[in-house]
């Protein structure tokens, strides 16, 4: 009896303790991520973290070409801007050399005149992520309207260079 019995125990233990878990794999065919909605500060007060450099050359480039930076030209850029001393030169060597690109994403200056609110407040949303103040309006507009040699260009390169751009 004892025979059978630690037969009947060994069986148990080697049919129940040794089974082989299945798993599935499901495959998600056309996934589509949404993209939430960029948040618009209030004013420039409530930005107090600095962008780091390799951060400020992919938004940059985002900002005026309207799409993503390859990676391999980011790490470039990022090591030769890292290399250089003087980073006010570079970041306005930067800026000149992306304004200088035929394929960067910008109004025309007739589209910039015909109307003047809306190219401050897209410009304003566009790199600082804010709506602009009264007199922000008030002083780009009245800018606009009274000197004909301004240019889009222009807007966004003082844009670009302002210490705000550094901030998020």
């Amino acid at each position: 009896m004892k025979k059978y019995l630690l037969l009947f125990v060994c069986l148990l233990a080697i049919t129940s303790s040794c089974k082989k878990k299945i798993v599935q794999d499901k495959v998600y065919d056309n996934v589509i991520y949404d993209v939430g909605k960029v948040p618009i500060y209030q004013s420039s007060a409530d930005k107090k973290r600095i962008k780091t450099a390799t951060q400020f050359i992919s938004i940059l480039y985002a900002d005026l070409f309207q799409n993503a930076i390859s990676t391999q030209q980011l790490n470039e850029l990022s090591i030769l801007y890292s290399a250089q001393g003087d980073k006010g030169i570079t970041t306005e060597m930067l800026v000149s050399n992306y304004m200088n690109s035929a394929s960067i994403k910008m109004p025309t200056n007739t589209d910039m005149r015909s109307n003047i609110d809306k190219f401050i407040t897209d410009t304003y949303v566009r790199f600082y992520l804010r709506n602009p103040t009264s007199y922000e309006r008030y002083y780009f507009k009245n800018l606009i309207q009274t000197d004909v040699n301004i240019t889009p260009e222009f807007v966004y390169t003082s844009l670009a260079l302002s210490d705000e751009y550094w901030y998020y």
